[in-house]
Formats: structure tokens, sequence, C-alpha cells
């Protein structure tokens, strides 16, 4: 991976939406794991009992999760959708390449029409 790229999924993930979803998926999830895995211990306030360890990944696992699917799905740039990034395409179909400003709608490869697939240049 480039540091091109790298700096784009940085951008992406530390974007304020998907850390806000991520944020809420993980505080859902990871609660309710919790109280599945060791809800009597934390309901009786027995802290020296509690797994501080499980406790914390429990919320980072799904935190994390959340992020990479947010991702992916933003890096997917699908036509007719607006642009997350400044970012230059290549279709994969006909090897043209794009350059997109973030805020711009993602337009249709020329060649390849509403087959249009692209991807990071």
């Amino acid at each position: 991976m480039t540091i091109k790229r790298f700096k784009i999924y940085c951008e992406i993930s530390a974007s304020r939406s998907v850390v806000k979803r991520a944020i809420k998926v993980a505080l859902i999830v990871g609660t309710t794991l919790n109280i599945i895995n060791q809800g009597e211990v934390l309901l009786s306030l027995e802290l020296a009992n509690v797994n501080f360890i499980k406790l914390c990944l429990t919320y980072v696992v799904p935190y994390s999760v959340t992020t990479y699917t947010a991702v992916a799905m933003k890096l997917e740039f699908q036509i007719g959708t607006k642009a997350v990034t400044t970012v230059d395409l290549k279709c994969h179909g006909c090897k043209k390449t794009v350059h997109i400003n973030e805020g711009e709608i993602i337009p249709e490869c020329d060649k390849c029409g509403i087959k249009t697939h692209w991807r990071l240049a």
C-alpha cells in the first residue's frame, strides 16, 4: 500500500461521520456484550473480578469493524454518489483515469457507461 492510499484510508476513517457511527455501534454492541459476558460481576460492582482487558476489547472490536466497513464502502466510489475525498480514480474496465474533488458527483466512465467500476488510481 502506498503512502497516498494510506492517507486516504486514514482521512476517511477519521471523518466525523465514520467516527460518530462507529462510536454509536461500539457503545450499543459493546455494552450488550459486556452485560452478556460479565453482567453479574459488573452489576454487583465487584471491580476486582472484572476483566478490564475483555471489557475494553468488547468496545474496540465493534468500533474497528464498523470503521473498516464504512471505509470499505466509501472507497467503492459508486457512480452518482458524492466523493468523500479528493482522489484520482481508474476505471476497472478500460483503465481510464479521472480526478475527482471532495464533494463532486462521481461520473460514469465515457467508455464503460453504466458498467463503470472505479478504483483508486
